[in-house]
């Protein structure tokens, strides 16, 4: 958010009470906005994309993820065994049953060696899609160029890799303070609420800009803040805070257990006993079967539904006898380990299904309209060849109250990448006060 560059009138006889900080963060708001607007921008048109993923997978693969063959559906061992003759040396380390009528089994398979990461499927990784009915193969989808993650990795790093992406979790961070900043500057007093909610069309020229810029932010800061925190919770900087908190409170995801007593066939065979062990236990549709990674270890069974409520549950099952060894439902997880869930889940648009899509797109849009009318306020309130900054602060520790200090203190310590950005500004600020004077 921007603000006007003169102090408002806050209604007749009424005094500024934001005092001395007012110059310290209407310039902390202008840099935060001007610098990372960009990098926010691409957020934004990046995640209705991200959003709407779902339906742009469905379109671009339909062939794939649609059966069109007649009649009962053959063993999920012969499905599974048609899919792994593409790639006979390679390794069946996931199945997903059709989650509904019409949909085709998916059989992701992967080169000899090829290592997966947490946040990444493994180099040359393939998912395998067989007609239930028929047992043929319908085409394949490799993962790393499935939309999802193309589409996450364009969010997240614009395709450069793990190295960019503390640039966009640098940009998330200076959005929070942007909007906190934008809001104390913004909040009306006394008489001014009034007028601080008139509607834009009743202004002209760059009040009409600022009228839009802090009606905007302000309705939506809250959801705004709701998202980058989501956001920074898998973050590396940030994210690593919520990781130790998770660990420190024995709050993490918990998993379950794939001991066996003895050895156990790793037969294609056994997804069938997997299959109707899960579904016994209660398990449904979507459903993901993981094989065994050697031999003695249980197969798992999973059914993950993202949507509200959430249900979550995995199974550990002996493909031998389809004895269930290992059980862990949602119920289960710690509050951390929900709220974290769930928020990663309302960020990824999928927590409320297609509300939920919806909502983010508005948002995202709602997003770009501040930008777009921040930068133009900006432009047109600039003087002539010059930035065009708010005047500088006096001394920071004669200007800030200390318990606001502390505050920022401790709060520059759960962001790393906010604290060793904001050092840089002051010490730019202070060469540029040598070198400028007061204004640049």
């Amino acid at each position: 958010m921007s603000v006007e560059e003169s102090t408002t009138t806050e209604g007749e006889g009424s005094v500024d009470r934001r005092g001395p900080l007012r110059p310290l963060l209407w310039r902390l708001h202008f840099f935060a906005g001007l610098l990372v607007a960009p990098i926010v921008l691409s957020l934004a048109v990046t995640g209705i994309l991200f959003a709407w993923n779902p339906q742009i997978e469905s379109a671009l693969y339909a062939h794939a993820l649609t059966a069109v063959a007649e009649g009962p559906a053959r063993p999920l061992s012969e499905q599974v065994e048609a899919a792994h003759q593409r790639h006979p040396a390679w390794t069946v380390r996931a199945v997903a049953p059709p989650a509904h009528d019409g949909a085709t089994t998916g059989v992701t398979l992967t080169p000899p060696d090829a290592v997966s990461t947490a946040s990444a499927p493994a180099p040359g990784t393939v998912t395998v899609y067989v007609d239930p009915a028929s047992a043929r193969v319908t085409g394949r989808i490799v993962e790393t160029r499935r939309p999802s993650e193309w589409l996450r990795n364009l969010h997240s790093n614009w395709l450069l890799g793990p190295t960019a992406e503390p640039i966009t979790e640098l940009a998330a961070i200076w959005v929070v303070v942007s909007l906190l900043t934008g809001l104390y500057l913004w909040w009306p007093r006394g008489r001014a609420r009034r007028r601080a909610l008139r509607m834009p069309w009743r202004s002209r020229g760059r009040g009409r800009w600022r009228q839009v810029h802090t009606l905007v932010g302000a309705g939506t800061s809250a959801l705004l803040l709701v998202m980058v925190g989501t956001g920074l919770t898998w973050t590396n900087y940030a994210g690593a805070w919520v990781d130790a908190l998770k660990t420190s409170l024995s709050a993490e995801t918990p998993s379950v257990s794939r001991e066996l007593d003895g050895p156990s066939g790793a037969a294609n065979a056994g997804v069938d006993e997997v299959l109707s062990s899960a579904r016994a236990a209660g398990l449904r549709a979507p459903l993901e079967i993981e094989p065994l990674g050697e031999p003695g270890r249980a197969w798992t069974a999973s059914t993950i539904d993202n949507t509200w409520p959430i249900e979550t549950t995995t199974v550990a099952v002996d493909p031998g006898t389809g004895r269930v060894v290992d059980r862990i439902g949602w119920d289960d997880h710690p509050l951390l380990a929900k709220a974290t869930a769930l928020g990663i889940d309302f960020h990824q648009a999928q927590l409320f299904g297609t509300v939920n899509q919806v909502l983010l797109t508005a948002l995202a849009l709602a997003l770009i309209v501040l930008i777009v009318a921040g930068y133009r306020m900006w432009w047109r309130r600039r003087p002539v060849g010059k930035l065009g900054a708010p005047p500088r602060a006096g001394p920071l520790l004669r200007t800030v109250p200390v318990p606001l200090l502390i505050g920022f203190g401790l709060l520059m310590v759960l962001l790393p990448l906010l604290g060793a950005s904001f050092l840089v500004y002051l010490v730019v600020e202070r060469l540029t006060r040598a070198r400028w004077g007061a204004n640049p």
